[in-house]
């Protein structure tokens, strides 16, 4: 069984701990800065499948509902 939690959070927020935690990954600010805009667009990115997923039903061929 998994239970799906759903937290909600400042776009600012989310970004600001992105960049505290890839600081601890690097000191370059260049890298930190690419660690983070790949993270929250992976984020941004699964949770828009996620939502769009879950307002859409499934169709599938020869099935009529």
């Amino acid at each position: 069984m998994r239970a799906d939690l759903r937290k909600t959070a400042e776009l600012g927020e989310v970004v600001a701990a992105a960049f505290d935690k890839a600081a601890d990954y690097s000191i370059n600010p260049r890298k930190v800065s690419r660690l983070v805009t790949r993270a929250v667009a992976l984020m941004l990115r699964n949770q828009r499948v996620r939502t769009t997923s879950s307002r859409w039903p499934l169709v599938v061929a020869g099935e009529q509902s």
